[in-house]
């Protein structure tokens, strides 16, 4: 018989007191004065984070024999939830711009019962780098990638950042930082323009509140990620500007969902606006993850993508064994540097939680 991790198994392992505790969304008194934002009661949806899918891959550190399967299997289970409002789906969907993985990936996602919206992540559109093109593949641009996933998220504009109502008083802002002529960096920048279109958003939806995703990171996770760091571009070069921006509106715009650093779920307070990093559905611990929001907090959950365990635990040895995406300072394997590596990308301590919404 085989082993399958399921939604339902997550919530036995953690009991039903835990589980009750972080799915019950929080209550209280009213945090925001009566010209803050409406009153949208209780909403519901998920985030898939860097699928990559490779329709003929191979796995390594990233499962990519696998990625289309964890896909079609996070699908079956998001389309279990009858309460789910919306699904984000949080960049790099391909492994690098190919149209025979975009074709694939976007079948799947189109069996989501619940509307769904991408934004584009570093690896979603063709390689600047003729070096990463491989031969029986035919690869989008990044305007192509935004005009195929056409009204899931992104408008007729071809932009590649949008705003949209979920409900009165919610609303979902999609921003980009992709550097598509980038040969070597992976990293990413948002520009002045969009900065500008962020605060216009912002300013001008005050009886809203907005959640926030993007792909890059607008803060750090590790040490590594400082300036100079071997993988500083997982965060924003300019994040600091974006910060300032979010820092004053956070009473309107107090979540902002990222994917790109593959780690498990994390989460910083920076100024009254919750930054949140979101686990790969393609690499260990091998997760997505589902939050309920009211205009006072939210609480989140991130179950493990349902697939056979021995697939899980070739992800974890996997990761293990690959150098580059261990931390500087636990390179050499052994048991407690295994540990230290598993500690950073598990972060079982935050697989289900509550935050309240500081006015």
């Amino acid at each position: 018989m085989k082993a399958n991790f399921t939604r339902r198994d997550f919530i036995k392992l953690g009991g039903a007191a835990a589980a009750a505790g972080a799915l019950q969304l929080i209550p209280g008194t009213k945090l925001f004065a009566a010209e803050g934002p409406t009153d949208f009661g209780s909403v519901r949806f998920a985030v898939i984070s860097d699928p990559h899918v490779d329709i003929n891959g191979k796995n390594g550190m990233k499962m990519s024999q696998f990625s289309l399967d964890c896909v079609t299997k996070t699908v079956a289970e998001l389309n279990m939830d009858k309460e789910l409002k919306f699904v984000m789906v949080c960049g790099d969907l391909l492994l690098d711009g190919e149209w025979e993985n975009a074709k694939a990936i976007k079948a799947e996602l189109d069996q989501l019962k619940a509307p769904y919206m991408v934004v584009a992540g570093n690896h979603d559109f063709k390689p600047a780098d003729p070096k990463k093109h491989r031969e029986g593949y035919t690869y989008l641009s990044i305007e192509e990638f935004v005009q195929f996933f056409d009204g899931h998220g992104y408008e007729k504009s071809g932009k590649r950042y949008y705003s949209h109502e979920i409900v009165p008083g919610l609303r979902v802002i999609g921003m980009d930082a992709i550097l598509p002529l980038e040969q070597k960096k992976w990293g990413g920048l948002v520009p002045a323009e969009q900065i500008a279109w962020l605060e216009s958003e912002l300013e001008k939806n005050k009886d809203s509140l907005h959640v926030i995703f993007v792909h890059h990171n607008f803060v750090t996770w590790s040490a590594d990620e400082m300036e100079g760091g071997p993988k500083q571009w997982f965060y924003v070069d300019n994040a600091a500007e974006v910060r300032e921006v979010l820092s004053k509106h956070a009473a309107v715009a107090p979540m902002v969902i990222s994917g790109h650093r593959h780690i498990g779920l994390n989460l910083k307070e920076l100024n009254g606006v919750n930054y949140i990093t979101s686990p790969s559905v393609n690499s260990h611990p091998m997760r997505y993850t589902v939050y309920d929001i009211n205009r006072n907090g939210f609480t989140w959950q991130t179950p493990a993508v349902p697939v056979e365990t021995a697939i899980h635990l070739n992800a974890r040895e996997n990761l293990l064994g690959d150098t580059w995406w261990r931390a500087s300072e636990y390179a050499e394997r052994n048991s407690f540097n295994d540990m230290e590596v598993l500690a950073l990308y598990e972060n079982n301590g935050l697989r289900m939680g509550q935050k309240t919404i500081k006015s």
